[in-house]
């Protein structure tokens, strides 16, 4: 179908994108893991960013082929650069693969070889690297496909965005199957392969035998019972063969969407603190400095800013949401549209 042709390229992409800055990591020294990172460090960050730009385009055009399936028009074209340069957390992306240094230098300070550290720092680099291609190409789906919906050609409804997922899925992506409120954020655990696909109308009959389920218990039931005992474990899956909700069953192990020590930012999502609301509680959004340079044509229309101390060029004071800000933020399809073209995303 074209849900699971899409995720099988993004997946390809984003482990060609993790295997390129894998054979970068093997340049460091084990001796200086720092001076080795300063080294390969803009190669990394170039061979990412590109991954993010080309899984932004792939995004857009598998979103609109989705929506003409559904029998709707394919929206206004995307931004694909907005979507490079940083994680969906708002983070730039060189600082946030550091970490790879950081688990590799953690490790021989306590006592591990300087060869397990480099594996271990190797792993790091590229589970992050191929999971933010990934959540590049995820933003990108959702953006245009709200912003198909606004396009007008058509009347109709978005609701939804199907989580479709990998063959053989672990137990935390298949309690996830089905429908889910387009402005919640993707969940996903390091190195998920999920991916999306918008709905209009609340139609599911358009997906019939396309391989989707609609629901934990439908992917379940698709399983044989070796891979129920698999996925679920033998004691979790003989409890859902006996009345158990699968949800249930999984979140009683709850907490594995949350930060790992092997992937320490790739877990649920990190608000920043922006201000304090009216009742004295923080106020906190997901937001980006990529872009707000006045390098970025989106900066230079805000027609504000300031040169910071540690910036060589001015930035814009205006603070630059990250879509999946946008997306948990708007109130309707078309305020999300409004506001994916204020902030540099849509046309």
């Amino acid at each position: 179908s074209l849900a699971m042709q899409y995720q099988a390229e993004s997946s390809r992409r984003s482990d060609r994108v993790a295997a390129s800055v894998g054979r970068l990591w093997r340049q460091v020294r084990g001796g200086s893991f720092d001076a080795g990172w300063d080294a390969i460090a803009p190669q990394v960050e170039q061979r990412v960013v590109a991954g993010q730009v080309a899984a932004a385009k792939a995004g857009a055009v598998y979103a609109n082929r989705a929506l003409v399936l559904q029998g709707a028009k394919p929206g206004p074209p995307i931004y694909p650069v907005s979507f490079g340069g940083a994680t969906r957390e708002g983070r730039e992306v060189v600082p946030e693969l550091y970490a790879s240094v950081t688990t590799a230098k953690s490790l021989v300070r306590r006592g591990s070889g300087v060869g397990s550290a480099f594996e271990a720092g190797f792993g790091v680099l590229s589970l992050l690297a191929g999971t933010i291609v990934r959540d590049a190409g995820i933003a990108a789906v959702k953006s245009a496909s709200v912003a198909g919906v606004d396009s007008g050609e058509a009347p109709r409804t978005f609701r939804k965005m199907i989580r479709v997922i990998q063959p053989g899925a672990c137990s935390r992506c298949a309690i996830l199957a089905g429908r889910d409120d387009y402005k919640r954020n993707f969940e996903r655990h390091p190195g998920c392969r999920c991916s999306l696909m918008p709905m209009i109308n609340d139609d599911w009959s358009v997906f019939k035998d396309s391989g989707f389920f609609e629901s934990a218990d439908a992917y379940f039931d698709s399983l044989s019972e070796a891979e129920q005992d698999r996925v679920f474990t033998k004691a979790g899956a003989w409890a859902i063969r006996n009345g158990a909700d699968p949800v249930r069953v999984v979140n009683a192990r709850r907490g594995t969407l949350s930060t790992t020590a092997a992937a320490p930012n790739m877990g649920r999502l990190r608000p920043v603190q922006i201000g304090v609301k009216a009742d004295g509680s923080p106020l906190m959004v997901y937001a980006t400095r990529e872009g707000t340079s006045y390098r970025s044509g989106w900066a230079r229309e805000q027609r504000d800013g300031v040169k910071g101390d540690d910036d060589r060029y001015r930035r814009t004071t205006t603070l630059r949401l990250m879509p999946e800000q946008i997306m948990k933020m708007s109130g309707t399809p078309e305020r999300a549209v409004e506001l994916l073209k204020k902030y540099g995303y849509v046309l």
